[in-house]
């Protein structure tokens, strides 16, 4: 699951990535921000849920 999450982060990144082309504009540029952004919060919500389930299974 961390490794999904990661894949997630870094996905979302290189797709944010593409802001600064000059093609971005209008529905291009609010898709990249809401696939990129998406994936960007579901990878962290992923990340932060395995270090959770790490965690609890210790205590």
């Amino acid at each position: 699951m961390f490794g999904a999450g990661a894949v997630l982060l870094l996905w979302g990144w290189f797709v944010l990535g593409f802001l600064a082309e000059p093609s971005a504009v209008d529905r291009v540029r609010l898709a990249l921000v809401v696939i990129g952004g998406g994936s960007m919060l579901v990878g962290l919500a992923a990340c932060v849920a395995a270090v959770w389930m790490l965690v609890a299974r210790r205590t």
